[in-house]
């Protein structure tokens, strides 16, 4: 067993599992132009070190306005998120906020995965890392293509907070 002042810099405090699902309007196509997400992030388990015995998850929304293409649409960027977390399936009143920076890679299976990491920020576990791994799905491979374009990705995500 690790005590505070044993664990290394990237010990895991707590660990998620759960989805995230986020839907474009208009969809994204190979032209470029404004378009509006909106979704949410929903760790539906999660087992804190300290506290293995309670249940906690979270959910965490999110929206805003920004120009990608279908050529660009897996770029990256930054942004600030707030989980809100429940206790046993019920709020608990606690948030944290996570400034994060996110990237993108493929796994050994080529699979697409959206990488974020960053500090949080304000709320419960204030001063410790976040990284999140979401396995991007889009369903219709060809959506670009179509006059509808891609209007929803989504995939199983994983969370890891950090010392």
């Amino acid at each position: 067993m690790l005590s505070a002042n044993s664990a290394s810099a990237d010990t895991p405090l707590v660990t998620c599992t759960g989805s995230n699902v986020i839907k474009y309007e208009p969809g994204v196509t190979y032209t470029e132009k404004t378009v509006r997400i909106t979704g949410v992030d929903s760790a539906a388990l999660c087992v804190d070190a300290a506290n293995p015995l309670v249940p906690l998850s979270f959910e965490a929304p999110f929206s805003g306005d920004f120009t990608t293409s279908c050529a660009s649409v897996f770029s990256g960027g930054t942004g600030t998120q707030t989980l809100n977390w429940k206790r046993a399936g019920k709020a608990t009143g606690e948030t944290s906020e996570w400034h994060w920076t996110m990237h993108f890679s493929t796994n050994a299976n080529g699979q697409l995965l959206s990488i974020a990491d960053g500090p949080i920020v304000n709320g419960k576990y204030a001063g410790k890392e976040l990284r999140q791994v979401i396995t991007v799905a889009t369903g219709d491979q060809t959506a670009c293509s179509k006059p509808e374009g891609l209007t929803e990705t989504s995939g199983p995500s994983n969370w890891v907070f950090t010392f």
